[in-house]
């Protein structure tokens, strides 16, 4: 029976209540169903893409019909409402979802019949064709398989649509990816086909402006085929899925320059006249990107004439990732007074130096705002880890494997409302599960996040994994919350992890998914047991160099130095890191995951090149080390002691003083700094105070100095000090500065005090100050850092001593 379009907007809830079973449905031989040649060519994708998967879970190879089969052979019927394949007699499908009075697009109904035919029947119908695509996504999602089996739960039933129109994620070809740079055609479609489950619709590539740029020459050595080639290759594939191609294209050279802008926009044309489908194009205006507002409005409007002469529904949108204020200023006054009709929208991106609640406030409603967050960066970036301890950061870097569900979702769901979705910064595999934590939060902001983890591992690791991959992948998260040295939650995940392994089959093994949960879980415990190892090692020494007013100087620094020096990163625990470096030959061989430069070929250490970090030094010793040298050059013994109890009591501040390890939040050794609105509130920390990891090359420095506290941009840092001696003078000694290499003023209680300071990352210097009496008068103290150049006021240590 074919029913109109007209009249199923209309029909009942599926089968009266009650009379869908709630026994599993078996489908290992069910026929999947199509409208044939009245099928679109994306619905009948979504069947082939069934049937895939299907086949490369099970190996099950589903036959393809355009009609149904005999009433006692299972079916699954796929299509949209516009193009309706034929349905059983009396079949009844449930109600399309909903928006503004007619079927939501993209959304989709997916249900089990098994009344209307001797066999059941499972419908998977969008409202429009992307949705008959998202329904198959979801039933890949829903569905128990094992090889030779294939079982959908009996009394599903599920009537959906997205909450935001673009949900998508970038998946740069190019050598600072770790991971996508080693991908072949074939590997892009099953990672498009994997999104697809979870309701992404959108993907940004990052394409060179033609055969032999720049991109081109600074090829990876992973990559199998030229990036323009994979560029045209990615266009026409994600046209069969109907995904949204974006280009992510930063502008290249002074478009206030003739020739330049002439030369760029030729090569722009050709880029455009090449790709098959381009439905927008992002510019940042930072992160790359450094062209003045008043420039880009006078440039992009001749930009988007020859991209829409080559595909003319493509829109242009625009980033104010690098305005610093008075540019930023400028641009929010012209697009209030001349809404330009060359823009499509605003994307708000890492460094934009405004929240995204203000952004939205100013910008004309007529331009929607398209997030682009960054979700593969746990440092230096737009969204750091909370209460991430230092030894974490020095052992895996800048890029690291790292899901973050919890977090993801929470700042997904506290952001979105002020776009129209988000396409996320990524440049690996890494961020995988923050991907699908995206995608599943942008189609449906109420989503049960256990039950996204569970569908999750059920679908790219193997049913019976759904709850311990999703476990797993959650105290994953939490292992980097807080202390690492005594964790108790690092050996425990490490054993739920272990004990997952021991009864996984090799297909499950298989999974570069659950290879990813392995390494992390043993390469977490690795670290930890070295922390310790070189921890103990360190109090040994200090322990040694408390004796120096005893011994002498130099028998000290021999005793401490001869325990430092038995450091061995590897013995700490030798078959922890054999098994890392084995399941990174594993992620290699499987997803070409790049976990080390030399031997993998990664781009630069801080891309994930987890094998060249993660011996790093966790603790202090090696800056010791260092020091004992410097201390035997000088003059008198004398000063060699003073020397050694200055490094034995760092931290001492003396009776009634304070002392506070800036950017040490997860030990709670900064008390005194203020943090509110805090990370919950503020996930970017557009206006609170942070952790910064990644200071001065470690073992250069203190560890303390490798990481700082810091406010961005215009927001002052601030300390707050109370239960002061009101007849006392104190001395506020600090190491200030950072990456930032800021220049900063000084204030005590909002008076401005001394001269600017300036900084080097490369040489932090410990500096002091007499602190006014009357600054202290009333037992209280304020302390302020306002930056004069610079990204943001940064602070490594801070001591308020008394005199």
């Amino acid at each position: 029976m074919r029913v109109g379009r007209l009249g199923l907007v209309t029909l009942a809830v599926l089968l009266c209540a009650g009379a869908c079973a709630s026994a599993a449905a078996d489908l290992s031989k069910a026929v999947v169903l199509t409208a044939g040649a009245a099928a679109d060519p994306v619905e009948r994708q979504a069947a082939t893409m069934l049937r895939w998967e299907v086949q490369r879970r099970t190996g099950l190879d589903l036959k393809q019909a355009a009609a149904l089969p005999a009433a006692d052979v299972p079916a699954v019927i796929v299509g949209s409402r516009e193009r309706m394949p034929a349905l059983p007699a009396g079949a009844r499908l449930p109600d399309a979802p909903m928006k503004d009075g007619k079927p939501a697009a993209e959304g989709y109904v997916l249900a089990v019949d098994t009344q209307s035919r001797t066999a059941p029947t499972v419908y998977a119908i969008g409202n429009d064709r992307r949705g008959a695509l998202f329904a198959v996504g979801r039933l890949l999602r829903a569905v128990d398989w094992a090889q030779g089996s294939l079982r959908a739960p009996g009394d599903l039933h599920i009537s959906s649509a997205p909450a935001y129109p673009i949900r998508g994620m970038q998946l740069g070809y190019r050598e600072t990816n770790d991971t996508v740079d080693a991908w072949d055609v074939g590997q892009f479609a099953q990672y498009v086909r994997d999104l697809i489950c979870f309701g992404n619709n959108s993907i940004e590539l990052i394409p060179p402006l033609y055969p032999g740029s720049a991109e081109q020459a600074s090829a990876s050595p992973t990559m199998p085929i030229p990036t323009w080639d994979m560029t045209l290759a990615l266009c026409s594939l994600l046209d069969a899925y109907d995904m949204d191609v974006w280009f992510w294209l930063p502008i290249e050279g002074d478009m206030s320059k003739p020739p330049d802008r002439e030369r760029y926009l030729r090569q722009c044309e050709g880029l455009f006249a090449a790709c098959s489908r381009i439905d927008a194009v992002f510019i940042p205006a930072g992160d790359p990107g450094s062209t003045p507002p008043q420039v880009l409005v006078q440039f992009l409007p001749e930009f988007q004439q020859i991209l829409q002469k080559h595909h003319p529904k493509a829109r242009l949108w625009l980033s104010t990732q690098g305005f610093e204020a008075e540019a930023l200023n400028w641009f929010y006054e012209y697009v209030q007074k001349n809404q330009p009709d060359w823009l499509a929208g605003v994307v708000y991106g890492p460094w934009a130096k405004d929240s995204l609640e203000h952004t939205r406030a100013v910008v004309p409603a007529k331009y929607p705002i398209r997030a682009y967050p960054d979700i593969t960066h746990s440092r230096n970036c737009q969204y750091p880890i909370p209460d991430w301890d230092e030894p974490w950061a020095q052992a895996y870097d800048r890029q690291p494997l790292m899901p973050r569900p919890t977090q993801m979702a929470h700042i997904c769901t506290l952001q979105s409302p002020d776009t129209v979705g988000a396409i996320a910064y990524s440049d690996g595999v890494g961020d995988d599960l923050n991907k699908i934590v995206w995608d599943a939060y942008l189609w449906d902001p109420k989503a049960d996040l256990r039950e996204v983890l569970r569908d999750f591992g059920r679908c790219f690791v193997g049913p019976e994994f759904a709850d311990g991959v999703a476990e797993g992948q959650l105290m994953l998260e939490k292992n980097w919350t807080g202390p690492a040295l005594a964790s108790p939650q690092v050996p425990e995940t490490l054993a739920h992890w272990q004990a997952t392994e021991k009864r996984a089959p090799e297909k499950a093994l298989g999974s570069w998914r659950f290879q990813q949960g392995l390494i992390r879980a043993y390469a977490d415990a690795y670290v930890q047991k070295r922390l310790q190892q070189e921890t103990a090692l360190l109090d040994r020494a200090y322990a040694e160099l408390k004796k120096a007013p005893q011994v002498g100087a130099a028998a000290a620094m021999a005793s401490a130095e001869a325990i430092l020096k038995q450091d061995d990163p590897a013995a700490a625990a030798p078959e922890l890191r054999r098994r890392v470096d084995d399941l990174a030959a594993m992620l290699f061989k499987s997803i070409g995951m790049e976990l080390s430069v030399e031997k993998y070929g990664n781009h630069a250490v801080d891309r994930g090149a987890l094998l060249d970090t993660v011996d790093r030094p966790l603790a202090d010793g090696a800056w010791l080390l260092l020091e004992f040298p410097r201390i035997r050059t000088l003059s008198s013994e004398q000063e060699k002691l003073a020397r050694l109890d200055r490094l034995v009591n760092w931290e001492n501040a003396g009776p009634g003083g304070f002392y506070d390890d800036f950017g040490n939040g997860a030990n709670g050794k900064e008390p005194h700094l203020v943090l509110e609105p805090g990370w919950q509130k503020d996930p970017g920390y557009v206006v609170s105070a942070q952790d910064e990891h990644g200071g001065p090359n470690y073992p250069e420095a203190r560890l303390s100095w490798c990481n700082q506290a810091q406010t961005l941009y215009w927001t002052p840092l601030r300390m707050r000090y109370t239960g002061l001696d009101k007849n006392a003078t104190y001395v506020l000694r600090a190491v200030p500065g950072g990456r930032f290499n800021p220049t900063m003023q000084l204030y005590f209680n909002g008076q401005k005090f001394g001269e600017p300071i300036t900084t080097d990352k490369a040489n932090l210097q410990v500096v002091e100050f007499e602190v006014p009496r009357s600054a202290t008068a009333t037992g209280a103290l304020e302390v302020t850092w306002e930056k004069l150049t610079g990204r943001g006021p940064q602070v490594a240590e801070q001591w308020l001593i008394r005199k």
